[in-house]
Parts: structure tokens; C-alpha cells; sequence
């Protein structure tokens, strides 16, 4: 009988190789877990930041608003449905840009 492992002759009966000291019989295991092996998941990016970030940029839209619409008689008042579309669509442009940059914000985040 030859050892496995290094190849030299073994006397019969022998427990192990006298060369390499392995055990005789044993094949190498390759014996792989039938459970999968999970990894630790990744951190998720904190929400706080742009949830405070929303909660403060709207308080400074109603302050503004209430102040604009506050008793205000000036010549705005005189046609207020083009007051409102002007508000609108300053509110639109404004919006996206901050949209943008959050967004980009949150895909920086989620890629690292």
C-alpha cells in the first residue's frame, strides 16, 4: 500500500505513514457545509440627514408663506392667481435642484 499524501510505501497494518506521519486511509476532506455561510450585513446609510434637511426647508416655506400672505393688501393682492403661479413656479425651480443634489447625495452613500 502507498501513502496518499506522499507517495511512499506503507508496511500493511500501519496506522500512519512512516514518511509523512498521515493517517492511512484518510482522503483529503472536501466536504462543504450544506448550510450557506451569511456575511454580515452592510450598514445602512442613516435618513436622518435628508429627513431633517426636508423637515427644516419646509418650515422656511410656511414661514415665508405666512409672511408673503400675512395681511399683505400691496399690489400682489391685486391679482393673486399670478401671485400664486409666479409662487409655483419659483417653487418648482427651486425644488429641483434640491432634488438633484439629494439624490446624488443618497446614490454617493449607497455605493460605498
Amino acid at each position: 500500500m502507498y501513502c496518499q499524501y506522499c507517495g511512499r510505501e506503507i508496511p500493511d497494518g500501519a496506522a500512519y505513514c512512516p514518511d509523512c506521519g498521515s493517517k492511512v486511509g484518510l482522503v483529503p476532506s472536501t466536504y462543504a457545509s450544506p448550510y450557506p455561510v451569511y456575511n454580515r450585513m452592510p450598514k445602512e446609510p442613516s435618513t436622518l440627514g435628508p429627513f431633517l434637511l426636508g423637515m427644516f426647508l419646509g418650515l422656511i416655506g410656511v414661514i415665508v408663506a405666512v409672511l408673503v400672505y400675512n395681511g399683505n393688501d400691496g399690489p400682489y393682492m391685486k391679482n393673486p392667481t399670478t401671485h400664486a403661479l409666479v409662487w409655483s413656479i419659483l417653487g418648482i425651480l427651486v425644488w429641483i435642484p434640491i432634488m438633484i443634489i439629494l439624490l446624488s447625495l443618497m446614490s454617493i452613500g449607497s455605493s460605498v
